[in-house]
């Protein structure tokens, strides 16, 4: 684990470069892939009850022309009763929320979504940029 001196040290980390992306250079996100093990198909199924769902979604995400370089970020698609039912006085994962679930109003949800994240240069600036919508599924991504 790296250590660091100083905040500057640390937020210079956060901020460096992923994989060969030099610091000036910025990159689109490309989505790879968009799945759910909740559902089966994966990339295609879809929930057994249509009025109240809360699937768990997993975004396959890289930088363009980095497609071996990828990296999952999740969130829940959910239903307004789905909402409803959540515990009561706790913080709620990123979730979308639609009256039913259909994966093309999810695609083209997500599309819109990662236009905000283009122009990062590293999954850290990613991640601060879609915080709140979605998140990473692991921290392995980022150089500390």
């Amino acid at each position: 684990m790296a250590q660091f001196r100083s905040a500057t040290q640390f937020s210079q980390a956060l901020s460096a470069p992923y994989w060969g992306v030099k610091p000036r250079d910025t990159m689109n996100i490309e989505l790879l892939g968009i799945s759910s093990e909740q559902l089966e198909p994966s990339t295609s199924g879809y929930p057994s009850d249509w009025e109240e769902f809360d699937v768990l979604m997993e975004l396959d995400l890289c930088f363009e022309n980095h497609q071996t370089d990828s990296v999952f970020f999740e969130f829940y698609v959910a239903s307004p009763k789905a909402i409803e039912n959540r515990t009561i006085n706790s913080f709620m994962p990123p979730t979308l929320v639609l009256e039913e679930f259909d994966w093309n109003v999810i695609k083209r949800h997500i599309s819109k979504l990662l236009l905000h994240a283009n122009g990062s240069n590293s999954w850290a600036e990613v991640a601060t940029r879609l915080s709140g919508q979605i998140k990473p599924t692991s921290l392995s991504c980022f150089p500390f």
